[in-house]
């Protein structure tokens, strides 16, 4: 029999026939165009959904080695303090606080998480990072982060002198003169951030936070002080510095 006579023969049979025999016909032979235009639907609804929704970063916050305390909260409640603070529309602008990369913690993932953070420092996308006094000294004496004495106005400056995370810009000469000698023993020895008059070029690349700084209420840290670094290529100095404030005044800084 003809192919075309077989044809005829099953369209009238499938038209005659169950609704099962037509959707396992229609399964047969259509099932790849439908789930190809399906998936085209849904990029096409993503992108879509995408630029409306878009909202350009305020801030981004990147805590190293944090986790925060509730992971069902969301970042609404993270974020809404900060917001009012820095008179952020919230409804144009997202403020991000960013707890995926974790660094010295031996986790699985960590080079990974290595990897991430270094594009995102090259690539500009973090304004402030925060951590751990120690997790922090390696990226601060990699110059990642603004001279505060460059940064902050003099207000900032005399109200936070005492609360300086400084580095030692000597050790940092040393560590390149180093790495281009192929001097593969060289150990820095770093200074302590809190004692700048043990260093000999000391540099005041970031603050220590209150103790009762709000960000403790909701992320955790590994033990030690708490400190933040403004990035040196970050996009938005305003809002970076603002966020300093907020971090640094704990009253104003409350999520309560």
């Amino acid at each position: 029999m003809p192919v075309m006579d077989e044809f005829k023969e099953e369209r009238l049979a499938l038209k005659n026939g169950t609704p099962k025999q037509k959707l396992a016909y229609f399964w047969d032979y259509y099932k790849w165009p439908t789930i190809i235009a399906v998936i085209g639907v849904i990029v096409i609804v993503s992108f879509i959904r995408q630029i409306v929704t878009h909202k350009d970063t305020a801030l981004y916050a990147l805590l190293l080695n944090g986790s925060a305390k509730n992971y069902l909260a969301g970042e609404a409640d993270y974020t809404k303090a900060f917001a009012e603070y820095a008179g952020i529309d919230e409804e144009k602008y997202q403020i991000l606080y960013d707890t995926s990369v974790h660094v010295g913690m031996g986790s699985a993932d960590e080079y990974n998480s290595v990897q991430k953070l270094m594009v995102y420092i090259a690539a500009g996308e973090l304004d402030v990072m925060v951590s751990d006094s120690n997790s922090l000294l390696k990226y601060a004496y990699q110059e990642n982060f603004q001279d505060l004495r460059d940064f902050l106005t003099e207000e900032q400056q005399k109200k936070y002198a005492d609360s300086f995370y400084y580095i030692d810009l000597a050790v940092t000469r040393e560590h390149e003169a180093a790495n281009e000698a192929n001097d593969y023993d060289y150990v820095p020895v770093y200074g302590d951030p809190r004692h700048p008059e043990d260093m000999e070029d000391p540099v005041p690349a970031g603050v220590f936070l209150p103790r009762d700084c709000s960000l403790f209420k909701d992320f955790s840290f590994p033990e030690g002080e708490l400190a933040a670094g403004v990035m040196i290529n970050t996009k938005h100095p305003e809002a970076a510095s603002k966020y300093i404030d907020f971090l640094m005044n704990a009253e104003s800084g409350s999520s309560d």
